[in-house]
């Protein structure tokens, strides 16, 4: 079914690509359709065009041969008038002067009135002033032909004007070959006119031919060298080259050609003598070409010149700049004019090099900069800097009565540039600007009314009392009604008096609460100014321009402001920003405040220049990274800024250098960006470092200028280009970095069992993958470690492999110790734990990569410093901490807690060793400087681990516990230590006993390494140097050649010598002892032997005895034994006669006969305290107490097993190890760390 079901799918899928394929194949032939409709309706579109441009060219250039032949056939073939006709016309000699005087001064407008005063007068006394008239005037291309129509009507109507008129024009064409040509304009029209002239049958054909190629010749004759006189002759070729020359511009030539039309011609001249000035002047654009090419390399080495001195000095004269400016002008209108003489005579260019193409658009100082930007310049370099400084609140939405325009600051003109007079110039004085009118001057108005109106009443009671002096000598009748009106005037005068009192009351409290008012209002302004400096946001610092604004926006109190703002104080450096920010929002309503404060800090700053004394170095900071700031706002004009820096440069010395490097650090990267003060600000940076490398100064100065050059100009790091990874890599990636979650392990775990395990690229290339935890989040590492178990049922190599890299990286990280691998190591510690969770790796390799981070490189004396653990370093406190959270918990065996109970004491005399060393310590006993997080870290990894454990207080009891520790421990090999210290342990696999409880062995080899010879420090620390070395040997050479041809000859040799070697027969090695030959032990006994009880009995232990190649005697035989064997034993000497009654001891001595004769035995017997018989008995005794050793030692690992086996069965079901031994299956392979890695048996049990 299988198989019927991979068959469908293949059906469906090759009917699916098919329909694909069909429908591709479809839209691309109809995208092609299309294509080739839209090309077919272009070209159509094209094609029309082209003819109606041409259509046009040649209507125009046949209706201009048209009217040129009839306006010749007319000159040629007319009647002149008779006498009648002149004595009817007007003769007087006012109008004909004014006709004269109107010919010099032509224009095309006055062609109809000079055409009717022309048919109205008599001229004939006046013609020769009127072709001196006419020849002499100064006219404009538009005025030919208008002229060229009078001058036919003159033609035609007075006999002697032809003459007279020639006369005139040799006279103004007269050129001389050594004078060049004054009004080349005039030049210009009067030659297209004269040829016109010519044309039209006005002149005569060959004096005008004459004339006219006289005058050409002279032109070209003249304009060899600077070529002046190009736009005569162009001008000429436009407008008169078809009629002389039969010149067409090559355009309308192909056109022409290409739709086959015939472009008319004029029939004036014949081919021949059209030919003759076609020749001339392709002769001299072949001068032109030279002088083009000429003129280009004059101005490259002008641009060369001045790029030049850009580079060095970052500023160009103006009479420089002028003159370039005006080559490139020059040029550009050369190469214009060049190609357009070009077109008409249908010759090439020469090839103009790439510089000029960039010198064409502009001036040569603008392509200069723009070569100089490259890329996009950002002054800012992110969008938060550009919005702090570049977007100010508009204020006309909180201010709707201000009607003042918007200040631009980028808009505002630059300044001239500072100058080394302008250093001791002075400032100018201050602007002083008019505020708009504000309540706070009400009443003063009011009061000046009061004061102007209140001298009137006296003057009123004046003119009263006089009135009323004038009644008195009237009648009485009168003096009744006088006196009433006195009354009344008195009364009126009581009541003005009350309300003048009443008035003054109400002015006074007036002017009492605008006091009050006043004072309040300077007290809200002085808490105003400050709070001002409490602002350190943006928000902040705009509410406050805000309502400075709408509250206190007085001239007095916009002086106090900028006062305060100036006197802000010198360490106060990070408020400088934001109140430049502030006087930039408010310079856009009122500009009298930046103004202010830019005139108070140049005065400060050209003070200090002045002072050049070392005082108030914060000051000074203070000032120059105010105006940095300022001119980012745009306040502080650029040149003022670049004339600041350069005063500084003038003096580098002492506080200035630090003035420079402050102000290049605050702006400096926003005036090297800017595309105006780029060349300038580079070149005052390479000042700075030039006199940094030319003068001895300050180490720290040094630093200093660095610093800020690097920080404007960082150095190009060449870019990396990113190789593009397979798309399987890719794949691999995207399921391990980027879908892994907690959700979808399981599908992970599919996809990438789908892979091509069995190619070495993509199976390496995914272990490296699944080793690199450090890339993933820190919650995913979780979700990586579940990946890697479900992979291990499918791929157990390459888990196995996955695994043997993280032990790598972990024990790299503890051989190096780089700060910045931190991240990476807590991570692949997390990973590891993680692993353990997912039972990946056992619980030995747990303990022995903890015990690596406590003891690899560490040392145990305070005054040797470990390059691998530093003092100050409590990175490994926190990897420990780390692992021991993640799997530390899961340690549930009884075994295992044991072990981990074990570690948990050394580590924490790791943590008190560290916690005690002086780097932490301000006096003994103390920790005031330990850091408080690690070792809240340490005590909650302990309490995670175990929450009962009791902890230690100092390092003491640390180390009073691992001496219990090791009494506990070390009993059970006291026994054996005793008797022979010098017995070597028997090391274990340790990775093939999880559930050994049997500690005898590692206890003997702690207690060997410590009675050796030494402390557990030194031996930590030799270990540590051997382990300490680079794990990876760097790669072989590459092998030449001749290295390979050796390498083959001198294995060749090799094999040979060892192939004669084994020919040969071997060489028997030399015994140490040599057995007694049967005869001499079988000696027949004597009769005395025989009867004496106590004969020795000679065997072959007894006998054995040390061969000399020399004929000696036994007690030189005796003395050669070595003595060091002797010594070597604590056995008690006279043991060595055990076995001899007599307290004797035989030998039998092997003599060699003299001259090669056959070997002599010789017995003898020997005194058991002899040398000889002790050193004897001593060698049997060590050799049988070594067989005993041996034997006791088989038997332990055969209990060892058995007790294993008891105390597994012991334990419940589920906790136990269901793991075969080593002994049932043999052949399994299991991982096994690198060498040298602590075993935790080894150590503790």
């Amino acid at each position: 079914m299988s198989a019927n079901k991979s068959s469908e799918e293949t059906t469906t899928t090759t009917t699916t690509t098919t329909t694909t394929n069909s429908s591709t194949s479809a839209a691309a032939s109809e995208a092609d359709a299309e294509t080739s409709d839209v090309t077919a309706v272009d070209s159509a579109a094209v094609e029309a065009e082209e003819r109606a441009e041409l259509q046009q060219f040649i209507g125009e250039l046949q209706e201009k041969i048209d009217s040129k032949r009839q306006l010749r056939l007319q000159n040629a073939n007319f009647e002149l008038p008779g006498d009648a006709y002149f004595a009817r016309l007007d003769s007087s000699l006012k109008k004909n002067t004014a006709f004269v005087k109107k010919l010099k001064l032509f224009t095309a407008t006055q062609l109809e009135t000079l055409l009717r005063e022309l048919s109205a007068l008599n001229l004939s006394k006046y013609i020769s002033e009127i072709c001196a008239a006419l020849a002499e005037a100064k006219l404009k291309m538009t005025d030919v032909p208008a002229v060229v129509t009078l001058a036919s009507k003159l033609h035609c109507t007075y006999a002697d004007f032809d003459t007279q008129f020639l006369e005139a024009w040799q006279k103004a064409l007269n050129i001389k070959a050594t004078e060049k040509i004054s009004n080349p304009s005039k030049l210009r029209v009067d030659l297209r006119l004269f040829a016109e002239l010519v044309s039209s049958g006005v002149i005569q054909m060959k004096p005008g031919l004459a004339q006219l190629g006289m005058v050409l010749v002279q032109l070209i004759a003249q304009d060899k060298d600077d070529h002046s006189n190009f736009s005569i002759i162009l001008s000429f070729c436009r407008h008169c080259g078809e009629e002389y020359a039969g010149l067409v511009p090559q355009k309308m030539q192909q056109l022409a050609t290409k739709y086959n039309i015939e472009v008319p011609k004029s029939d004036f001249l014949s081919a021949d003598k059209q030919l003759n000035l076609r020749t001339m002047l392709k002769g001299y654009f072949k001068a032109l070409c030279k002088h083009v090419l000429t003129e280009q390399a004059a101005l490259m080495n002008m641009t060369k010149i001045i790029r030049r001195t850009m580079e060095c000095k970052g500023e160009i004269s103006q009479e420089k700049r002028e003159k370039c400016e005006l080559m490139q002008a020059s040029f550009d209108k050369l190469l214009a004019s060049a190609q357009s003489l070009s077109e008409l005579l249908g010759e090439p260019l020469p090839e103009l090099t790439k510089e000029s193409e960039c010198c064409n658009p502009g001036t040569v100082i603008d392509n200069m900069l723009d070569s100089a930007t490259f890329g996009t310049l950002d002054p800012w370099g992110d969008e938060e800097a550009r919005a702090f400084y570049t977007d100010l609140p508009d204020l006309r939405q909180f201010l709707p009565n201000f009607s003042a325009p918007k200040v631009d600051l980028e808009t505002l003109e630059e300044p001239s540039e500072l100058t080394e007079e302008a250093i001791d110039a002075n400032i100018d004085a201050e602007m002083d600007m008019d505020d708009p009118p504000s309540t706070a001057s009400d009443t003063a108005l009011e009061k000046e009314q009061e004061e102007q109106a209140t001298p009137g009443t006296p003057n009123a009671d004046q003119a009263a009392s006089s009135s009323a002096t004038c009644t008195v000598p009237c009648d009485k009748k009168m003096g009744s009604a006088l006196m009433e009106l006195g009354r009344q005037q008195q009364q009126q005068q009581q009541q003005q008096q009350q309300q003048q009192q009443q008035q003054d009351q109400q002015q006074l409290s007036q002017t009492q609460l605008a006091q009050s008012q006043n004072q309040q209002l300077r007290k809200q302004f002085d808490v105003f100014l400050q709070n001002l400096f409490n602002c350190v946001n943006k928000e902040l610092i705009d509410s406050a321009a805000i309502e400075f604004l709408l509250n206190y926006n007085t001239k007095h109190q916009r002086k106090k402001l900028t006062r305060t703002i100036f006197s802000v104080q010198r360490t106060r450096l990070d408020i400088l920003p934001y109140l430049s920010r502030f006087v930039a929002i408010v310079h856009m309503v009122n500009t009298d405040v930046a103004a202010d404060l830019l005139e108070l800090l140049r005065k400060e700053f050209k003070w200090h220049i002045r002072k050049k004394n070392q005082l108030n170095i914060e000051s000074k900071l203070k000032i120059v990274r105010f105006i940095g700031e300022l001119v980012k706002f745009g306040l502080f004009k650029k040149s003022d800024a670049l004339g600041c820096l350069k005063m500084l440069l003038r003096d580098f010395i002492h506080h200035h250098i630090e003035m420079a490097c402050a102000f290049v650090e605050v702006s400096g990267v926003y005036l090297y960006n800017c595309r105006d003060s780029r060349l300038l600000m580079n070149v005052f940076l390479d000042q700075m470092l030039r006199m940094k490398t030319a003068t001895a100064m300050d180490s720290r100065h040094a630093a200093q200028i660095e610093s800020v050059y690097y920080l404007v100009k960082p150095p190009e790091s060449a870019k990396r280009e990113l190789t593009p990874r397979p798309p399987m890599h890719e794949y691999i990636r995207h399921l391990i970095f980027e879908e892994l979650c907690k959700q979808n392990v399981e599908r992970c775990i599919k996809m990438l069992r789908r892979i091509n395990w069995h190619d070495p690229e993509i199976s390496s290339y995914a272990i490296k993958c699944l080793s690199k935890a450090y890339l993933l989040r820190f919650p995913l590492i979780r979700c990586l470690a579940d990946l890697v178990s479900g992979l291990s049922s499918y791929q157990p190599r390459a888990v196995t492999i996955v695994i043997d890299n993280v032990f790598e990286d972990i024990r790299a990280g503890l051989e190096i110790h780089s700060p910045k691998m931190s991240q990476r190591r807590i991570a692949m510690a997390k990973y590891l734990g993680e692993m353990y969770n997912y039972k990946l790796v056992e619980s030995t390799h747990i303990l022995n990569t903890l015990y690596s981070i406590i003891s690899l490189g560490v040392t145990l004396d305070q005054s040797v410093v470990s390059p691998l653990d530093p003092p100050e370093s409590l990175f490994r406190l926190k990897l420990a901490c780390m692992l021991l959270d993640t799997c530390g918990p899961y340690f549930t065996s009884q075994v295992t807690r044991k072990k981990l109970d074990y570690f948990l004491v050394f580590f924490q005399h790791y943590y008190w060793f560290k916690k005690s060393h002086p780097v932490f310590s301000k006096s003994e006993n103390t920790s005031d400087l330990f850091p408080i997080l690690v070792d809240h870290t340490y005590r909650d990894c302990l309490s995670g681990v175990r929450p009962k454990l009791k902890l230690y207080k100092n390092l003491e009891q640390a180390k009073e516990a691992i001496d219990h520790l090791q009494e506990q421990l070390y009993p059970q090999l006291k026994a054996n230590n005793a008797q022979d210290a010098s017995l070597a342990t028997i090391s274990e696999i340790s990775e093939l006993d999880e559930g050994v409880t049997d500690d005898s062995g590692s206890s003997n080899d702690q207690r060997e390494r410590q009675a050796a010879g030494g402390s557990e420090a030194d031996q930590m620390n030799d270990w540590t140097e051997y382990e300490a070395e680079p794990a990876a040997p760097p790669p072989p050479p590459e092998k030449s050649k001749e290295d390979l041809e050796f390498e083959q000859m001198y294995e060749k040799m090799t094999s040979d010598s060892y192939q004669e070697r084994l020919k040969e027969p071997p060489l028997k090695a030399t015994n140490k002892d040599i057995p007694v030959p049967m005869m001499a032990r079988l000696q027949k006994k004597s009769y005395d032997q025989i009867l004496s009880n106590n004969a020795p009995q000679i065997s072959k232990g007894a006998a054995a005895a040390v061969a000399t190649t020399t004929t000696t005697t036994a007690t030189d035989v005796a003395n050669s034994l070595p003595a060091a064997t002797a010594s070597c034993s604590e056995a008690p000497a006279t043991e060595s006669g055990k076995g001899s009654g007599s307290g004797a001891v035989p030998f039998v001595l092997m003599l060699r006969g003299n001259k090669g004769g056959k070997q002599q035995f010789k017995s003898f017997v020997a005194p058991s305290d002899s040398q000889l018989a002790i050193n004897l008995k001593l060698q049997e005794q060590k050799t049988r107490e070594e067989k005993e050793k041996v034997k006791r030692l088989t038997l332990n690992i055969t209990e060892r097993i058995e007790e294993e086996d008891y105390q597994e069965s012991l334990l419940p079901l589920q906790q136990r190890n269901f793991t075969q031994s080593y002994y049932q299956k043999p052949n399994k392979h299991k991982f096994k760390h690198q060498k040298g890695a602590p075993d935790a048996d080894l150590i503790f049990h």
